[in-house]
């Protein structure tokens, strides 16, 4: 199966330094903690790395990976275990639907995709089985549209080596626990994005088929169920993330595999633009975030691709849409160097950076369980 781990990568990573520190409350942040610095809070119950992580309705974040997951109360600045999935997953899609339950869909189990989804229910701290997909899927999209229902779209599924990605997406309907089929994507594709426009189309863009890198980009309509196309965008992205939905109403999308130039999409014209106002503080796997005051939070990932010259970073960076291009500025760097950590903006507008990899003051790499509160 194609997927991308950072266990490939733990011989090569070098030369870091884990910050020394003691982890600051909530409290301490009300008390008057300055703009653009991260503070320590409470560790996960487990090292993650590449952890799923949404925002609930009541404030506190949903952890997962693996077969295990855990909360992260603001209130408290701790984490707390939770009940345990129905199976293992990685490469999976969480969506936080309408009534407050988080849909859990697809991913592999081991060493095989599939296609069975399950219902976290914050009430009880449970997970419960739910209908299954039409199509065993790992790393594709999943959208919750206006309608309450949730937009399933390409990915790939289970093969010897490197897997060709479906074209087919479906809709997961709440009211009756089913999947069922949709029109599909005009490119087959995995590893793209995914963002619900203010019209309530779908922008679905970039991503991989095979060993090809895309540039294509194309709408849902889910009044019609079908795709269509949009404007490319002006360069291949791979292992694309995308930020949000900006307040110009435009999507910023930015690949995280390798470094390249980050893309703007216009709903109004249907037309891509890069942004040169963009500097990531690294060429790959870093992770970006749009937060509450309309910037773009990107902080950690790793630099070089040569053995010996690969380092994971603590640096982060800022990026203001409305101030045009060339508006890239350094913010306060994370606690630790962080790779594969997910990013997650709390209800208070701060950002919760939760596990991924670091190093130590030898080299060496592990997996972390440490989490750390960025403040704009």
């Amino acid at each position: 199966m194609h997927r991308r781990t950072m266990g490939s990568l733990r011989a090569l990573l070098v030369a870091g330094l884990l910050a020394a520190g003691l982890a600051v409350s909530p409290a301490a942040f009300a008390a008057g903690q300055a703009s653009g610095t991260w503070v320590k809070t409470g560790s996960m119950t487990t090292p993650r790395e590449n952890p799923t992580t949404v925002l609930l309705h009541n404030g506190q974040v949903l952890v997962m990976g693996g077969v295990t997951a855990e909360l992260y109360d603001p209130k408290t600045g701790t984490f707390s275990a939770t009940g345990d999935m129905g199976a293992a997953r990685g490469g999976f899609t969480a969506t936080v639907l309408q009534n407050g339950q988080v849909l859990v869909a697809g991913g592999d189990e081991g060493s095989a995709a599939t296609s069975s989804a399950e219902l976290f229910d914050p009430a009880t701290g449970t997970f419960s089985p739910t209908g299954s997909m039409t199509t065993a899927r790992v790393d594709f999209t999943a959208t919750l549209l206006d309608n309450g229902k949730v937009l399933v779209a390409g990915g790939e599924g289970t093969c010897a080596t490197t897997c060709p990605p479906f074209s087919s997406a479906e809709l997961y309907d709440p009211a009756t626990g089913t999947f069922s089929p949709t029109g599909s994507m005009t490119a087959a594709r995995a590893f793209h994005i995914a963002a619900l426009l203010p019209n309530g189309k779908v922008l679905v863009a970039g991503g991989e088929n095979g060993s090809t890198t895309l540039s294509s980009a194309e709408l849902y309509d889910p009044d019609a169920g079908t795709f269509s196309p949009t404007g490319n965008m002006t360069a291949a992205l791979s292992g694309n993330q995308i930020t949000g939905l900006l307040p110009s109403g435009q999507v910023l999308v930015v690949g995280d595999h390798f470094a390249t130039q980050p893309e703007l999409y216009d709903p109004a014209t249907g037309t891509w633009a890069g942004d040169g106002g963009v500097e990531p503080p690294a060429s790959r796997y870093f992770n970006a975030v749009l937060l509450n005051n309309g910037q773009v939070l990107f902080a950690g990932g790793i630099n070089g691709v040569a053995p010996g010259k690969i380092h994971v970073t603590a640096e982060a960076a800022l990026f203001d849409p409305s101030a045009g291009t060339a508006n890239g500025t350094v913010t306060g760097s994370m606690t630790i160097p962080r790779a594969l950590e997910s990013l997650t903006v709390l209800q208070n507008g701060q950002v919760l950076a939760a596990g991924g990899e670091t190093q130590n003051n030898v080299g060496k790499t592990s997996i972390t369980a440490t989490a750390e509160l960025f403040t704009p």
